[in-house]
């Protein structure tokens, strides 16, 4: 059985990933609409200033704690790596406004779209922190994880070589070569913290 300290991790976890799945739907929403990224990115900022509580609050938990649910490296690995996650989402709502991207295009949504759905994966994923060994027998949010984040690089792929079909200028394909740069690398921060909790699980079956 778990006690309250390892209840007190686990809900650190969870909802760390409630924040991260709030913060990629304003993403989504910019995507959409660029015009509201004036508005939405204030908003990202303070989900990502919430994410880095969290995180300090998981670290700090860890250093008071004697004994804990899983290894004490794993629980810094998770950690930082969700604290990742929030950073990328943030950063590419950044490059919204610091580009002065008002526009949108059909790959952009579709990479937040696969952004949306990997965070509501991940949420599952820190739900289930609690029974690491049912994420061993069904690692289907891990297995999404993972799809959604090769999906993503399949339209990154045809979208830079769209980019630099010379039908651009080159000015724009610049700045939208690094709007893309950061949502791919955004899935690719997903991806991350699912294999780091396979991994875990795995060593706890």
């Amino acid at each position: 059985m778990f006690g309250e300290r390892d209840s007190r991790f686990f809900g650190l976890f969870e909802e760390a990933a409630t924040n991260v799945a709030t913060a990629s739907q304003l993403l989504l929403d910019i995507t959409y609409d660029p015009a509201t990224k004036e508005k939405k990115v204030p908003e990202l900022e303070q989900l990502e200033h919430r994410g880095d509580e969290l995180t300090h609050d998981i670290l700090a938990e860890l250093n008071r704690a004697f004994i804990t649910p899983i290894d004490r490296e794993d629980i810094f690995l998770i950690a930082k790596a969700m604290d990742n996650v929030i950073d990328a989402i943030e950063a590419t709502g950044h490059r919204f406004c610091m580009l002065d991207i008002n526009e949108t295009t059909a790959q952009a949504q579709e990479l937040a779209g696969l952004i949306v759905q990997a965070a509501g994966e991940l949420v599952s994923i820190m739900g289930g922190l609690r029974r690491l060994k049912h994420i061993v027998t069904d690692n289907k949010a891990v297995v999404e994880i993972n799809r959604f984040e090769d999906d993503g690089d399949k339209i990154y792929r045809s979208v830079v070589r769209e980019l630099y079909s010379g039908a651009y200028e080159v000015l724009l394909a610049i700045r939208w070569r690094e709007i893309y740069d950061h949502l791919e690398d955004t899935l690719d921060a997903f991806e991350d913290v699912a294999n780091i909790v396979e991994g875990v699980a795995m060593k706890h079956s």
